[in-house]
């Protein structure tokens, strides 16, 4: 069972109620619906004093990211699922580099070298985008439901053995960033470390998922999961608009990074984002496949995202 979040009429985030309790709203005409995935619903009215505390519990890491949402007062996990890191930053920015290289070779009209022109202490573009898809969550996370303290799982690199300073290790630098990032969004930062984690996963019960590794984060007693096990894709920010291989936007009403549910022939119903968009057939970002083919006059649309794709 997925808890419904839910908002007030000034957009204040209050405590996840039971589907049915929800249904009632919606059919009594006191709430409508503002999101379908996750599926949240704003009521008519305003809210004085909304109650209700939450930790959100991050599994770090370079190819997938670990999160939980923990009531931290009922022990509930209301929100648990695992982040689909980009893989792809490094080779676009080495290929981007090489245009540039080649164009200067060509004695043609191009922008002068900078080789002096980095400021402060800034961290590789890879690692970036890996951190910000995190704080992409937490913001979005926090349109709908209290979060407060969020804890993330780090770990330890030995300087003395690779002779570096901390200030040139890409480990420090991530973390120091997402630590900086994450007061500054007014929330309460704590760290533990990966055997800890294992420790408490369990202690609890657990089995090995990034997204079990995150509940043990933030969990001491054994949690009540009311949550699906989601899968979140981070959208691109900046997209390529002369794209030789992109050959449509658009097509019988779907675009990509759609949330489509189609029916199957031998899966029955299927639920995923739009990757492709190709004449005779689409294909989904589904749980199991990364690119699943489903005919697009039994497919209907069910959320079009803006930043960051739920799959469930």
């Amino acid at each position: 069972m997925q808890k419904v979040f839910v908002v007030d009429k000034q957009g204040k985030p209050l405590l996840p109620c039971h589907p049915a309790r929800a249904r009632k709203l919606l059919k009594q005409e006191k709430a409508k619906v503002v999101q379908v995935v996750p599926f949240t619903i704003q009521l008519n009215y305003t809210v004085d004093n909304p109650v209700g505390s939450f930790k959100a519990g991050v599994d770090d890491g370079s190819k997938y990211t670990g999160v939980a949402i923990v009531n931290d007062k009922t022990n509930e996990v209301v929100f648990k699922g695992q982040i689909n890191l980009r893989q792809d930053v490094k080779r676009l920015m080495e290929q981007r580099r090489n245009y540039r290289r080649f164009r200067r070779s060509r004695k043609l009209r191009y922008r002068q070298p900078r080789f002096n022109n980095r400021r402060g202490c800034k961290i590789p573009p890879s690692i970036q985008c890996r951190k910000e898809s995190i704080l992409r969550f937490l913001r979005d996370m926090m349109k709908r439901i209290n979060i407060t303290d969020v804890v993330v799982e780090e770990v330890k690199f030995n300087h003395a053995k690779y002779r570096w300073g901390k200030q040139f290790s890409l480990v420090e630098q991530g973390k120091n960033y997402l630590r900086k990032q994450i007061l500054d969004l007014g929330l309460s930062y704590g760290s533990i470390f990966g055997y800890d984690t294992k420790v408490k996963r369990l202690n609890l019960g657990l089995s090995k998922k990034h997204s079990n590794d995150a509940i043990s984060i933030v969990c001491v007693e054994k949690p009540i999961i009311n949550s699906f096990e989601w899968i979140i894709k981070p959208r691109r920010t900046k997209v390529w608009g002369n794209n030789p291989t992109k050959t449509c936007e658009e097509r019988n009403g779907f675009k990509h990074y759609d949330l489509v549910k189609a029916v199957h022939r031998t899966r029955g119903v299927v639920i995923g984002s739009v990757r492709s968009l190709k004449v005779k057939a689409m294909t989904l970002r589904t749980k199991w496949d990364d690119n699943f083919p489903v005919s697009y006059n039994k497919a209907s649309l069910l959320q079009r995202f803006d930043g960051l794709v739920y799959i469930y």
